[in-house]
Order: C-alpha cells, then structure tokens, then sequence
C-alpha cells in the first residue's frame, strides 16, 4: 500500500462527535438548542441545480457586519477556515504556531497536520489565558498564533487591547482569533482585522445561529491574506442550502441577538441552581459552562446520556481533570439536566469505613491492643507489628488483632472476653485521643451531591457514645458490626452488598483504609479509594484500590468540593 506523507503517518485523525444524538438533549457540543426552524425553506431547482452564487449574500454579509466585502471569505465552517490559513501560512517543519491548551480541538490538530512546531501554551490553574507565557513565546518567534476568545473549553476571553497590542509589537506574527462565541460575549476584535495586516478573525453560524450542519463560516481580515487562501480554498466548498438558510436568519437578525440574551439570562438562572446543589461551576462566556463533577465525570456524563441527556466529559486536558464541559438549553432541556443531578445522587453513594478513615484512631483503638497485650503478656506490642498484621488482610477487627496477637506469644484468650475487658479501655482513651480526619463541612457538601453510608467494624456500644451525634446527621446510616448478624465481615464484600440492596443504589464509591476494606469493595463492585493512615500504599493498590491519597481530607480535591 502507498504511504502518505509522514506528517499524516505521524497524527490521528480527528474523530468528529458520533451519531445518534438527535432525538436526545443535546447539551454536549455548545449547539443553540433552540433553533429556527423558519430559516430552512425549501429551495427552488434553479439553487439546487447549479452551482453555489455567493455574491448577494456576501453583501447582505458585509452590511450585517459593516465590513467591506473584499474583508470577507466565505468557508465551510471554522474547521476549513483554520486548514486553509494554517496550509496557507505554515512552511512545514520551519515554521513555529502557537495556541492555548486546552481549545478546540481543530486548532492544534491542523496546525500538526501542515507541520508546524507547535506551542502549546496551557491555561492558567483559573482556566484563563496565560498571557505571560503566550507573550513570552511570542517574543522568541512564533509565524502564526490561533487563539479561540471566548475559548472552548474554558469559556476563557482574551482582552481586545491584548490582542491589538500583539499586532503591534509581533508584526510578524499572524494572529488568527476565533471569535464562535462572540454573540454571546458581545467582546470582538473584528475592528483590528481591518486595521491589520496581520490578524484574521473567524466566525461561524454553527452556534449562536443554529446551523451547524450546513457548515458556514468565515475568516474576515486583510484582502491580501484572504487572496492567498482562497487559492487554497476549493472553490465551492459552501453549498446553496447553507448560504439560502444564513440570509434568511441574517434578515431576522433581531431575533438571534434576542435568543442569545435570553440563553445567558437562563445560563444564570441554571448556574446558581447547580450551585445550590454543592456543585463547582465555571460560568466562562460562552453559552456553555464548565461542571465539576470530579472523579465521577465520566460516569456522571454516562449516566445523562441513558437518560437522554448529553453532556461531555472533559477530563483528558490537563488541569481539567474531573470537569464536565456543558451547553445551555431551552428551559425544558436545563431542566432534565437538573433532573439527572438529582437522579444521579439518589443512585450513587459513597460508603466510608471509619476507624482510620473519617477517625484517627491511633491513639484509641490502636492504643488498647498494645495495652490489653501488654496484660496478657509478658512480650510488648510495637505498633509496627499490629500494622504489619493488618497489612496481610484477615483483621479487620481489632480484638481478632489482639487474640491472633496473643496467639503468637503462646496465650490463648476469647474475642468476647478480649471485648469484654477491651471496649471500657477503648472508650476511655477514644473520648481523649480521637480526632476527626475529615472537617464535617466537607461531608455536609459531599453529601448534597452523594447518599452517604458508614460501614465499621465496630459494635454500637463503641460508636454511638463518641461520634454517632456527629455523624448521624450527615450520613443517612452507619452499618455497625451489631447491625449486620450473621454476615462476614470484611474483606467479604456481604454488608457493603446489603447496604447496596437495602438503599436501592447502582454503585458507587467505597473509601478506607485497610487491605480488607479493598477487599471488600472490589468483592461489592464499589469503585475503591484508599486513604495511607496506617498501611502501605503498595499493599492498598495491590488489594485493588484505584486512587491511594496521603489524607482523608484529600476527598476534597478528588471531588471538586
């Protein structure tokens, strides 16, 4: 088989959104929901039998936009736009580009695909522009700069005077601005494109003009520049359809700005309902926002999509890890999306085990192990060998720890009358020592967005008088060894399996501590987080945790609260 180019041999193919999403809530790729059906009207024989004629719409164009008509470049959507200038002005493997990171995904594939050497420059920690990294590549050469304002993902906006300002300081630098949000953002340089010689700016009436599937955009900027691409251009790249439908919508104009206030009026009104709901939002400027989901983005964007509703998972960019990137609807469409947050918590829980997990127990439990076989032996107990003993899984509970303990120094005792003698011990050091790991604010927010459980080895004479009135009101139960008569406990997965069956859930997370509590989550089908208190990192991930964390507090981070 003949091999293409090396550039070609060397990049993917850019995969477009997949099939199957009409008939669905389309929240996913920042389409305009609403629509206007009026603009698609049958087209007479004399358009559809001969070839596209672009002249009286690009007039009506240039009088929408008040801009010359020889500013202006018709092309089948902002995808071609980009190949053409990146084709145009890109010397292959010489020539350096320069983008933000994240963006829309065309940008850097294209700019790769003519061979650029591309920087890509990453958004700040806020999801901004970073402007002093861009200007700092800028000033070391850079052929051509494609930024996207208000930006995809990020709803990031760069500032007219910083544009404008970078004409003037890089005039070798051709800066291409991407303007697909700008109805919604009222912000534009399209003045500088007709000061300049080196800025274009691109538009498209894929969104806020709902028609993305007639593909129609435009580059606006300098005649000379727009004279080197359309020697690129094919020379009907836009159909008869697309141009009949944007004169139409260009006519009732009125109409589209009208929608796009009336979008950002409901973006508000969605974004503090979310809120209310203990979720993170990052509004940006586009009719789109940014959800923090967490660690469950994706299974959060599954579970919308079986119920209709399509959102899409942004996790794979750096710095967006956990973040569900999501288009505003109609009322009725923001309204289903609400509907799945709600539906996804009443299915999904997250179960803590406690001891070393929500509670430090170092100074307790542990403590009363040393000293009860301190008293039955006359071989003291390092702490090291009761964690060594937990490590190996099987001992979950601690006066099992202790007997086993014993045993290894030739004294035979009961579990019972180990808990006999163990649990006044225990309380009396508990109510001295134990600590929350975990500040109950942080619970209360998980909460709102997770049915929470606790599942403990304990009995309820060792829980209930030191913690159950700080937890009872945050956790909708606490599974306590007494509560669950004759099922194993951990690592068998039976109780955490009845907390499932009893609470009507789908699945969920499990969070602990030891090797038994792996265990047991994975024998549950629990996705399994662990938190290092007292065991090995490496012991933990080989009982099948998938996330280890230093701290209990780290929950934080690892959910967006």
């Amino acid at each position: 088989m003949i091999k293409p180019i090396q550039t070609v041999q060397d990049i993917k193919a850019y995969k477009p959104p997949l099939e199957g999403r009409r008939g669905r809530i389309r929240l996913d790729f920042n389409e305009n929901t609403t629509g206007f059906p009026w603009a698609a009207s049958s087209l007479p024989q004399e358009v559809v039998g001969v070839y596209p004629e672009y002249t009286g719409f690009l007039g009506k164009l240039s009088a929408h936009l008040e801009v010359p008509v020889e500013n202006l470049m018709l092309t089948n959507g902002t995808g071609e736009a980009i190949f053409l200038a990146a084709f145009t002005f890109i010397e292959p493997g010489e020539d350096t580009a320069l983008t933000s990171s994240p963006t829309f995904a065309l940008i850097p594939h294209y700019l790769n695909l003519v061979g650029a050497i591309l920087k890509e420059v990453p958004v700040t920690a806020e999801l901004e522009f970073d402007l002093d990294s861009i200007e700092a590549e800028l000033e070391n050469g850079v052929k051509v700069a494609v930024l996207a304002s208000p930006e995809n993902p990020t709803g990031a906006v760069i500032e007219t005077e910083n544009v404008r300002e970078w004409c003037l300081r890089f005039p070798e630098t051709l800066f291409i601005i991407d303007e697909a949000y700008t109805e919604y953002n009222e912000t534009t340089v399209l003045p500088y494109a007709l000061e300049f010689d080196n800025l274009l700016v691109l538009r498209t009436f894929s969104k806020a003009w709902a028609m993305p599937g007639l593909r129609l955009g435009m580059v606006l900027g300098n005649p000379g520049l727009l004279d080197y691409m359309l020697r690129v251009r094919a020379p009907y790249s836009v159909n008869a359809l697309s141009i009949v439908v944007a004169s139409n919508l260009i006519d009732r104009s009125d109409e589209i700005k009208r929608e796009a206030k009336e979008l950002l009026q409901r973006k508000a009104a969605l974004l503090k309902q979310i809120e209310e709901k203990d979720y993170a939002v990052h509004g940006g400027a586009g009719n789109f926002f940014l959800l923090k989901v967490g660690r469950d983005a994706k299974t959060f964007c599954s579970f919308s999509a079986g119920r209709g509703v399509l959102i899409r998972d942004r996790s794979m960019y750096s710095g967006m890890e956990g973040i569900v990137r999501v288009t505003v609807g109609t009322d009725e469409e923001n309204g289903k999306l609400l509907e799945c947050i709600d539906a996804f918590r009443s299915t999904r829980a997250v179960i803590f085990d406690l001891d070393d997990t929500l509670v430090d127990t170092s100074k307790s439990f542990d403590a009363t192990v040393i000293e009860l076989v301190k008293r039955h032996s006359d071989k003291p107990l390092d702490r090291s060998e009761l964690l060594e003993l937990r490590a190996g899984g099987g001992f979950n509970d601690d006066w099992d720890s202790t007997v086993e303990l014993l045993r290894r120094r030739d004294v035979s005792i009961t579990s019972g009358k180990i808990a006999e003698e163990g649990v006044p011990l225990y309380l009396e050091l508990a109510r001295e020592n134990e600590k929350l790991f975990i500040e109950v604010d942080i619970l209360k927010k998980l909460a709102k967005r997770y049915r929470l459980f606790i599942v403990t080895g304990r009995v309820r004479a060792e829980y209930e008088p030191l913690w159950a009135e700080i937890f009872d009101p945050v956790f909708e139960n606490v599974y306590c060894k007494d509560d669950t008569p004759g099922l194993p406990p951990k690592p068998a997965p039976d109780v955490l399996k009845k907390v499932i069956a009893d609470n009507g859930l789908s699945g969920g997370l499990h969070i602990g501590n030891s090797v038994d509590d792996m265990k047991s989550a994975v024998g549950a089908g629990l996705e399994t987080i662990a938190v290092a208190t007292n065991t090995d990192r490496a012991f933990l991930t080989e009982a099948g945790a998938a996330l280890v964390l230093d701290l209990p507090s780290d929950i934080r981070k690892e959910f967006m609260l």
